[in-house]
């Protein structure tokens, strides 16, 4: 059982899954909310992403009716939650949100439903509706701030043409942590990249080099569970219940 404090902030949350059809418009809508294939066509990582994504990107068939339900959540966030669910070759079946208050979803998950997957999703769409909160938190527990321009242009053109390009991430894709190093996800293959084959590595800004090495105080902080690279993505994995439950307990009384 929560804490009462936590108890306090879970609130219920709607979630309207579209059937096939309307599944077709709202990703439509959703790419004028986020750009996030015009990002991707225009990105000096494009041709590793759009590579990577060589399937249509493109909703299932499967669904022939829509549908509501509910869902409880710690995060502050605002319903509804509008759910389409993909062909599975689509974004390689990766589970990511689209807009402000969309989900994208593997249709294999409608037949088996994974709660963490949500949650983890949830957390993503309140990342984007209240982005200011979130970045405070990141700011004091965690010492992340959003890169300047001018220190994401240090990093050789060669590492940036390979970042994955993130859609939980769209806005503020590279930071900084311990105001030195900016991580990031690369693919591992430039000539058959994967989306699900990245490994996490980071620019060191006093140095002017790369390393796949965690630098100092980084372990500690995070942990060596997970290949994260960026606050929203640490956050969501802890609050999902991946982490444990300690480290989720700490997200939800830090004070979003």
């Amino acid at each position: 059982m929560l804490p009462r404090e936590n108890l306090l902030k879970s609130k219920m949350v709607q979630l309207i899954t579209l059937d096939s059809k309307a599944a077709v418009e709202k990703i439509r809508s959703w790419e004028q909310e986020d750009s996030y294939f015009y990002t991707i066509e225009n990105s000096p990582s494009s041709l590793l992403n759009k590579r990577a994504r060589s399937y249509p990107y493109i909703a299932s068939g499967s669904v022939k009716d829509s549908s509501e339900t509910s869902i409880t959540t710690p995060v502050p966030l605002k319903g509804p939650i509008h759910i389409v669910y993909l062909d599975p070759r689509s974004d390689s079946g990766l589970p990511h949100t689209r807009g402000m208050s969309g989900i994208a979803l593997p249709i294999y998950q409608m037949w088996s439903p994974n709660e963490n997957t949500m949650q983890h999703e949830l957390v993503h769409l309140s990342q984007k509706q209240f982005k200011d909160r979130w970045w405070k938190l990141y700011s004091k527990i965690w010492g992340f701030r959003v890169a300047s321009k001018e220190e994401f242009l240090q990093i050789p053109e060669r590492l940036r043409c390979r970042r994955r390009i993130n859609p939980d991430t769209l806005g503020n894709p590279y930071t900084v942590w311990s105001e030195r190093y900016i991580p990031l996800s690369l693919f591992v293959e430039e000539l058959d990249p994967e989306l699900n084959k990245c490994k996490r590595g980071f620019w060191d800004l006093e140095m002017s080099q790369w390393t796949w090495e965690e630098p100092p105080g980084w372990i500690r902080m995070f942990g060596q569970g997970f290949n994260d690279e960026h606050p929203n993505e640490i956050a969501a994995h802890w609050l999902d219940g991946s982490g444990g439950s300690e480290k989720a307990d700490f997200i939800k009384n830090a004070g979003i």
